[in-house]
């Protein structure tokens, strides 16, 4: 089975879920959009950390490549510390422009 959902203008969240055997902890994130669609994906620890580093490199070349970088975004840009999947900040970006 196939399938593909797209959800625009979407609220994201991320959860740790810390359970007795700490082996079996797992990451959640959630998207969901204002006619409260929604979509959970159950990460692995390690998937969680391969797609932070997948986002950062993502941002990098965005951030090379675009023209109109924000001040905020320019004193970041060479910061490669400034990234965090588990930071509000990533999802709050398009405010604070």
């Amino acid at each position: 089975m196939k399938a593909r959902y797209e959800l625009a203008n979407m609220n994201l969240t991320l959860s740790n879920v810390t359970l007795r055997n700490a082996a079996d902890s797992y990451v959640l994130l959630k998207a969901a959009d204002d006619q409260n669609n929604e979509i959970t994906i159950k990460l692995s620890h390690g998937q969680a950390e391969f797609l932070e580093e997948e986002l950062r490199e993502v941002n990098r070349r965005r951030k090379e490549n675009s023209s109109e970088i924000s001040g905020y975004d320019q004193e970041r840009n060479h910061d490669d510390d400034s990234f965090n999947l588990f930071s509000i900040d990533l999802f709050n970006e398009n405010e604070q422009k």
